[in-house]
């Protein structure tokens, strides 16, 4: 028997229901093609008809300085008008997450050429970690148009030796110095063109030096000019020379130069030169320098015929070196002792690295990276207060719902009691643990690098928190470079940064893209030159015993806490200090902290259960290991949590966490009046020359593999001294390890001998000093680690 199906009402609402399905189903598939069109990124799409040829250049000839800002030229080719947005993206560079996309606007005609210089952080960058695209329009709306030719990303590697740039009608000038390399250091000069010098300051920011020698300097532009003096003033070093070309040299940085030329003289000898570069240098016939006065604050280095043949001074964060002659003038260009003689000059502008050292130092903003998540304004929410509503809930949910339940016999309606209270005490978590973290909040840190002169320079890291997932767009000011770092969820992972930075003349704008709510982005800041913060004004004087007593003054813009001075491996707790105020050197002895090879960051700030002080310990920490200090440098540091750097969101003020870390070098009065007695640890030595694989100078000393260093202590340039003892202690060092002391007189090097560790001079001391500094090499036959010899003297000096 056939069974007969009859198809009733709700049969055919499933047949109505299958319908519309199969009606529906084209619709979906056009929504699905839709929605995966916009989900492609705009990098994908491409649009029709223009083609651009592409060329690119990094650095300063193919060269560029990790940590520094450097440029890079591309010139782009387009064979129809076009306009729209240049985008270097550069991926997870240096290991710590950078991410960071710069965009400029840029015009090309049809079939010319047009030059983009844009600055981009030193690192290592290659096809894997980088590519350069070009939008039509703008880069968020605009369509992506493919390079026809060219390579669309960038290859360079981080030099880590010296580049000097010269500008020099004799393109050979200070090519005598690459005679170092031979020696194991590493140096690179390269001529520069009037055309290559940038009307951006931090576009010269991975310079070590500038020479303008024998040069018409006023053929440069204003805007040339303004660039070279603000690099100056933001920590560069400008040669000036050209003996009787000096005037044309000099004329347009006539305000920051250390001398005022007024004519020209000659020579037949150079002695002092000859015992600076330890060579002897014959002259053969009279030989042109440059005649000048020493300007106020200028410090004048050796003299010829009474004339300052070198002069320096301080601008800034940076220096002006005068030379009186002809850097490219025979026969001193080609003698061989020239080399050494520069690298003495110059042996605290240019980096000491051996020439295969292979090692990147971070800049303390780098370093950092993890200090920014200590967000003060972002707790945890209490403990206490969670464990009370978990046990609320608990009681309301269990006992006393069903007490009231029952009672009321409406047990069934828990099925839908429950979830409501469930959603309401869900509800009340989030609100008590979401309570600070309903707005926008940034952490900053701020480095105030204090010059004694009443400017710094201003690093700045900053972490900027986002409540809600979406689009920012942060103004910064103008002359302010940026790179940004991946984005922190609120999991704790690591997101996609899209963060895209538009450098203007009016202004920096940072766009951060699809931000996840409760994430955190992290920014650092670069500004060209130096800001007004005011100084630490010292009067530092040594007692006939040798003991320190003074006071410190603080002449800078804000109130400091916790200052502290270090010197002669001593920490002096001067407190707190506010504005105007001065505090005297500590006599007692609790406020006194002696240091050789420990950590004085774990001293000043100890470890503790709630750690109050971790960032400060953390900052001061890591700002000796990347600004290779040891701990006998001189120093005064201290902390401030007002605003000094702000950025803006939609025109208002971001909220922020700031702290502050200023650091100024000490500077000594010395009393040149009568007898001097300066102690161990007062003078410290400077590294002029190194020629070594390994090379690296930390808190805790040095480590250098099998070679040698030459080093200098720098003595007293006031007044007239005359030294009656000198004695060298830190001689002994291990099997590995010799000392060689450098006399001027016979120009030859004498082995330090001496086996109580001290090696003590009484005897004719002056011949062992060249251009006012002692000069020793240290010589390691195997890798090895040691500590800085430390001087001290005794003489009668004399205004």
């Amino acid at each position: 028997m056939r069974k007969q199906f009859i198809c009733g009402e709700g049969n055919h609402q499933l047949s109505f229901y299958t319908k519309k399905t199969w009606m529906l189903l084209p619709m979906v598939a056009l929504l699905i093609v839709a929605t995966l069109s916009f989900s492609f990124p705009a990098g994908n799409v491409y649009a029709d008809g223009a083609k651009i040829g592409i060329q690119s250049e990094m650095g300063y000839q193919g060269k560029i300085k990790h940590d520094k800002w450097n440029p890079l030229k591309l010139t782009l080719t387009s064979d129809r008008d076009l306009s729209g947005d240049v985008v270097v993206q550069i991926q997870n560079y240096n290991g710590f997450g950078y991410q960071t996309s710069y965009v400029q606007q840029v015009d090309l005609p049809k079939d010319t050429p047009k030059e983009v210089v844009i600055g981009i952080p030193g690192a290592v960058l290659n096809k894997d970690n980088n590519q350069i695209l070009f939008y039509e329009g703008s880069y968020t709306k605009g369509k992506q148009i493919p390079f026809a030719s060219g390579k669309n990303y960038v290859q360079a590697s981080p030099y880590q030796g010296a580049l000097i740039a010269v500008l020099s009608d004799d393109p050979d000038t200070m090519n005598f110095m690459n005679v170092l390399n031979g020696k194991g250091n590493s140096v690179n000069v390269f001529p520069l063109k009037n055309a290559s010098v940038p009307s951006d300051g931090m576009l010269l920011n991975g310079l070590d030096a500038i020479v303008i020698n024998n040069f018409a300097s006023d053929t440069l532009s204003e805007p040339q000019r303004k660039a070279i003096t603000d690099w100056v003033n933001g920590g560069g070093t400008l040669i000036l020379a050209g003996g009787a070309g000096y005037a044309k040299t000099a004329a347009p940085f006539a305000d920051i130069t250390p001398v005022v030329a007024d004519g020209t003289t000659t020579v037949h000898s150079l002695a002092e030169l000859e015992k600076l570069g330890g060579k002897p240098l014959k002259l053969d016939g009279a030989f042109t320098i440059s005649t000048a006065k020493a300007v106020e604050g200028a410090q004048i280095g050796i003299e010829a015929d009474g004339q300052p043949l070198f002069a320096s001074k301080a601008y800034g964060q940076g220096s002006v070196q005068y030379a009186a002659y002809d850097l490219a003038m025979e026969p001193v260009s080609s003698w061989a002792g020239h080399p050494d003689a520069w690298a003495s000059i110059l042996r605290n502008n240019l980096p000491m690295v051996g020439a295969q050292n292979g090692m990147y130092y971070n800049s303390l903003m780098d370093s950092l990276n993890y200090v920014l998540e200590y967000f003060p304004s972002l707790k945890m929410p209490s403990f206490t207060l969670l464990l009370w509503m978990l046990i609320i809930y608990a009681v309301v949910v269990a006992p006393l719902l069903y007490y009231i339940l029952k009672k009321a016999d409406k047990r069934e309606w828990a099925w839908f009691l429950i979830p409501i209270i469930a959603v309401i005490a869900s509800g009340s978590v989030y609100v008590v643990g979401s309570s600070d973290k309903t707005r926008e909040l940034a952490h900053t840190i701020n480095l105030i690098e204090l010059n004694g002169q009443g400017d710094a320079v201003k690093s700045t890291a900053s972490a900027f928190f986002t409540p809600r997932s979406g689009n920012y767009a942060l103004e910064f000011p103008e002359n302010t470079y940026l790179k940004t770092g991946q984005s922190q969820t609120r999991f704790g992972g690591m997101g996609e940064n899209k963060s895209f930075v538009r450098v203007e003349q009016a202004s920096t704008t940072l766009e951060l893209r699809d931000m996840s709510q409760w994430s955190l982005a992290k920014v650092w800041v670069d500004r060209q030159g130096t800001e007004e913060m005011g100084r630490l004004g010292m009067d530092l004087k040594l007692d006939a015993k040798g003991e320190l007593n003074g006071k410190v003054t603080n002449d800078t813009i804000n109130d400091l806490t916790e200052v502290v001075l270090v010197v002669g491996g001593k920490a002096y707790k001067l407190g707190d200090i506010k504005k105007g105020d001065a505090a005297a050197v500590p006599q007692d002895p609790k406020q006194i902290i002696k240091f050789t090879g420990g950590d004085l960051s774990g001293m000043l700030y100890p470890y503790s259960q709630n750690d109050p002080k971790q960032r400060e310990r953390d900052i001061l920490s890591q700002y000796g290991y990347s600004n290779r200090m040891v701990n006998r440098d001189a120093y005064i540091l201290g902390w401030s949590k007002d605003h000094l750097t702000n950025y803006t969101l939609k025109g208002a003020e971001v909220d922020s966490d700031q702290l502050n870390f200023w650091i100024q070098p000490v500077e000594m009065d010395w009393g040149l009046n009568g007898e001097i007695n300066i102690p161990y640890g007062f003078l410290s030595p400077e590294i002029s020359q190194v020629n070594a694989p390994m090379f690296g100078v930390y808190p805790h000393g040095v480590e250098m593999g099998q070679g040698s260093l030459i080093a200098e202590f720098p003595l007293i340039l006031e007044g007239n001294v005359k030294y009656s003892e000198l004695s060298i202690k830190g001689t002994k060092f291990n099997n590995n390890v010799t000392m060689e002391i450098w006399n001027s007189k016979k120009s030859e090097w004498e082995p330090v001998t001496d086996a109580n560790n001290v090696f003590t001079i009484t005897k004719n001391p002056e011949q062992y000093i060249v251009g006012n500094r002692i000069r020793f090499m240290i010589t390691a036959k195997d890798q090895t680690n040691f500590m800085m010899p430390e001087l001290s003297v005794k003489g009668e000096a004399t205004q």
